[in-house]
């Protein structure tokens, strides 16, 4: 059984003059002992540990940060700058990866690149099968959506991962640590629950506008069946709207009730995959109003979304 850690007596030298010590560790001990007491992860303090966000035209960038990975302490003390690839005739997500690679002894920040598709998925992270091993162990920190023919990353195109346990996490004790994510899928199914009750109970078109304002507190955007939706054109659309869609790839808009401002990114997550109704996956703010963007006209379904993050440019509101 190996054990430590304990003083160690020189039994004898080497053929190098060097000292042979008789209770000498490697590091990958130390790093099964860090293992057994903390998680795989960013550190939480602070919020912003290795946050990934907009710089300029293709570039990202990741605010310094402290993780732990299996064991191994990982420490970026300055901004870092990474380019995301050009778009392509078609969408695609990138992922933001924390890499730990045991041959090489090191750990870095790497940008993995999707398939244009068009419903195009993250690439997966890389971890050593269970009693297989293996030299590299990702987190993923954020993807990032790449739309086709754009020259910019936006905000609202960043997904952070860092909370989500099964790409990342945050480190905390093994003996009192919280499983996240299974805690904010009770939620997100309770406040279904919730808001089905509510709609049962209520007129169809009274329950939209009382469901709408209801989700200011709830963390959920509900767009009623009986909500108008508008086709855009490049005439009546504005720059913000262009970028984000040069293509007008989703040229129907509805507007619905939500605590914002113009100056807001509003990050969210819809109940069921986007490309299955066709929802685009950006939006834009008004006053006291969230535009949502979709292929077709879905006037007659109803669409629910979890709001993940509201950012106002470069800070967390």
């Amino acid at each position: 059984m190996r054990s430590g850690f304990f003083n160690s007596d020189i039994t004898g030298y080497n053929d190098s003059g060097m000292p042979i010590f008789d209770r000498a560790e490697d590091a990958e001990f130390f790093a099964h002992f860090f293992k057994s007491f903390f998680t795989n992860g960013v550190y939480p303090n602070p919020s912003s540990n290795l946050q990934v966000s907009i710089q300029e035209g293709m570039n990202v960038k990741v605010l310094p940060g402290l993780c732990l990975i299996e064991g191994y302490f990982g420490w970026e003390d300055t901004e870092r700058v990474l380019a995301i690839q050009a778009s392509e005739s078609l969408d695609r997500i990138d992922r933001i990866v924390l890499r730990l690679n045991l041959a090489d002894r090191t750990i870095d920040l790497y940008v993995k690149k999707g398939v244009g598709a068009t419903n195009p998925v993250a690439p997966e992270i890389t971890r050593p099968l269970p009693n297989q091993g293996g030299d590299i162990f990702e987190l993923g920190i954020a993807d990032i959506f790449v739309a086709k023919n754009t020259t910019s990353i936006t905000q609202q195109r960043i997904t952070d991962l860092r909370l989500n346990n099964e790409f990342c996490g945050l480190v905390v004790q093994t003996v009192k640590g919280i499983d996240t994510t299974t805690l904010f899928q009770q939620l997100q199914g309770q406040i279904s629950e919730n808001m089905e009750l509510i709609q049962s109970a209520l007129d169809e078109t009274l329950a939209g506008d009382i469901i709408s304002k209801l989700t200011k507190d709830l963390n959920k955007l509900v767009i009623p069946t009986t909500a108008i939706w508008t086709q855009l054109t490049s005439s009546t659309a504005n720059e913000e709207e262009l970028e984000n869609d040069p293509n007008l790839t989703y040229p129907w808009f509805s507007d619905v009730l939500f605590n914002c401002t113009e100056n807001d990114y509003v990050e969210l997550q819809p109940n069921i995959p986007t490309s299955e109704l066709g929802v685009a996956p950006f939006n834009y703010s008004k006053t006291s109003k969230l535009r949502i963007y979709a292929s077709d006209n879905l006037i007659g379904k109803e669409l629910k979304f979890m709001v993940c993050r509201k950012t106002r440019k470069n800070e967390v509101v």
